[in-house]
């Protein structure tokens, strides 16, 4: 683990303690809203009232750990690229339809930058409308949601007419 520097300084909650650097194994967190444990986290604990600081390469840190441990969930470069080219779409037209530009989709095939989790998905929803057919969107959203660790009940009204 490379070493962050976590100086002391004193609580800026109580006013009365100073704020030490604390590793904690295990610790659970979430990145981007999806849950994340960090296998060595540093953070700032105040010795009186517990109030807890987080040191920002601390955390770009831990982002990276955790785009590393979800970039197998994203498609791949070649994927993307073959999803453009089986649509027979030019860079330009393939990034009209998914709503985003085109330099993002050669961004995104060349490996020099991973999608965001909403361009991904929107990818993989154009990936599955061409392979099956009509989707389901809910259902395939949830699907994808629960492969990140989440869990999520939709609660459907019926309504009166």
């Amino acid at each position: 683990m490379s070493t962050i520097r976590y100086r002391e300084y004193p609580c800026p909650e109580c006013g009365k303690g100073t704020i030490l650097p604390t590793r904690i194994q295990n610790y659970k967190t979430r990145i981007k809203g999806y849950p994340f444990v960090v296998d060595e986290a540093v953070i700032g604990i105040c010795d009186q009232c517990g109030t807890k600081t987080f040191n920002a390469k601390e955390m770009r840190r831990w982002e990276k750990k955790y785009q590393d441990s979800v970039a197998d969930q994203f498609l791949s470069p070649d994927d993307i690229v073959d999803l453009r080219e089986k649509l027979g779409l030019s860079m330009e037209d393939f990034a009209r339809l998914t709503g985003t530009t085109r330099q993002s989709i050669h961004n995104w095939e060349k490996a020099r930058l991973q999608p965001s989790r909403m361009a991904d998905l929107m990818m993989r929803l154009v990936k599955e409308s061409y392979v099956s057919g009509k989707v389901d969107v809910i259902s395939f959203l949830l699907d994808e949601a629960e492969k990140m660790g989440v869990t999520i009940e939709l609660q459907r009204c019926v309504e009166q007419r």
